[in-house]
C-alpha cells in the first residue's frame, strides 16, 4: 500500500479516537442511510454546538461522514464505503498480509485500540450493511458458526481489498486462512500453504479491479455453489453447525464437480494435492 494511502487511513483512524466522535458515528449508523440532523445529534450527545461543529467537520474532512441539505435542515450520514475501507485496512494490514499471525493479535496500547475499533466496526457492518443477508440465501445459513461467518466476512473484505465487485471461491479460501488457529489453517500449513502465498497466487490469476461502487458485494455462482455444498457436507457429517472446514470442503467439492475455480487453481499452483487435502479434512472432522 502506498504511504499516502496508509497516511489517509491513519488520519481516519485518529479522527475516531475520541468518545464524542464515536458516539456521533453510533448515532449515524443507527440512522443509516437517512441520516440525522445537527439538532438531533446535539440533543443526543449533549455537547456545545461549537464543539459539535468541530467534531462533525473533522469527520467530514476525513470522509467518514457525508452531509446534505434538505429544506432548512442539514443532515449528516455515515459514509458506509469509507468506513468499510477503514475496516478492511485494519484487518488486512494485520491479518491478510502475514503468514502465521491470526487476526487481532496486535499487542500494546495501539493494539488494544485497533482491536477494539476493529470489533466495533465489524459488528457495525454485520448489522448495518447486512453483509451476509441480502446476497446470501441458503437453507441452513442460520447454522453457520461464528468462525464460518467470520470467514465470509473476511472474504468480503478481501474482495474489497482487490477492488472486485464479487466474492469468489478464492476470497472464501483466503477467508478460511485469515481466521487463523483452526483445523483448516493447520492442515493447509502442513501442506506448505499459507495466507500470503494464496493471496499472491490469487492476485496473479484475477489481478486487481477498479474502485468498486458496491457496498454489498455479491457471490459468484461458483462461490454460491461452494457454500451450498458446505451446507450439504455439514449435514452429511451430522454436524450441528457449519464450520470453516465445511466451507473448505465445499470449495474442494465445487472444484471437482464444476471444473475448478480460482481457489482450486491457486492451490494447484502451490502444488497442493487436492485429494490429500480433502482426505486430511475429512479425517480431522469425522
Amino acid at each position: 500500500m502506498a504511504s499516502s494511502q496508509a497516511a489517509q487511513y491513519a488520519d481516519m483512524f485518529a479522527a475516531l479516537g475520541s468518545e464524542p466522535r464515536l458516539e456521533i458515528m453510533r448515532l449515524l449508523f443507527a440512522a443509516y442511510p437517512e441520516g440525522v440532523t445537527v439538532g438531533e445529534i446535539q440533543e443526543q450527545v449533549k455537547i456545545p454546538n461549537s464543539t459539535l461543529s468541530h467534531h462533525l467537520e473533522k469527520l467530514r474532512h476525513e470522509k467518514l461522514v457525508t452531509s446534505r441539505k434538505h429544506k432548512q435542515f442539514l443532515y449528516y450520514s455515515a459514509n458506509a464505503e469509507a468506513m468499510q475501507d477503514l475496516l478492511s485496512f485494519l484487518s488486512t494490514q494485520k491479518a491478510l498480509t502475514t503468514t502465521d499471525t491470526p487476526i487481532n493479535t496486535t499487542s500494546g496500547e495501539d493494539g488494544f485500540m485497533q482491536n477494539n475499533f476493529f470489533r466495533f466496526f465489524e459488528s457495525v457492518f454485520t448489522n448495518l450493511l447486512g453483509s451476509l443477508s441480502s446476497r446470501f440465501y441458503l437453507s441452513g445459513y442460520d447454522r453457520f458458526s461464528e468462525k464460518a461467518m467470520r470467514v465470509i466476512h473476511l472474504a468480503q473484505l478481501e474482495s474489497r481489498r482487490l477492488q472486485h465487485e464479487f466474492i469468489g471461491t478464492e476470497q472464501i479460501l483466503i477467508g478460511v486462512l485469515g481466521v487463523g488457529d483452526g483445523i483448516c489453517q493447520q492442515i493447509l500449513n502442513n501442506l506448505g500453504v499459507n495466507l500470503a502465498d494464496v493471496q499472491q497466487e490469487v492476485e496473479k490469476i484475477i489481478g486487481r479491479g477498479k474502485q468498486i461502487s458496491l457496498v454489498d458485494v455479491p457471490f459468484t455462482p461458483r462461490a454460491k455453489r461452494a457454500l451450498e455444498l458446505a451446507v450439504a457436507e455439514s449435514q452429511k457429517l451430522h454436524g450441528n453447525q457449519i464450520e470453516a472446514e465445511h466451507l473448505l470442503l465445499g470449495i474442494l467439492q465445487e472444484g471437482t464437480t464444476g471444473g475448478g475455480g480460482v481457489a482450486i487453481r491457486a492451490l494447484q499452483r502451490l502444488q497442493v494435492d487436492l485429494s490429500s487435502l480433502e482426505q486430511s479434512l475429512r479425517s480431522a472432522i469425522s
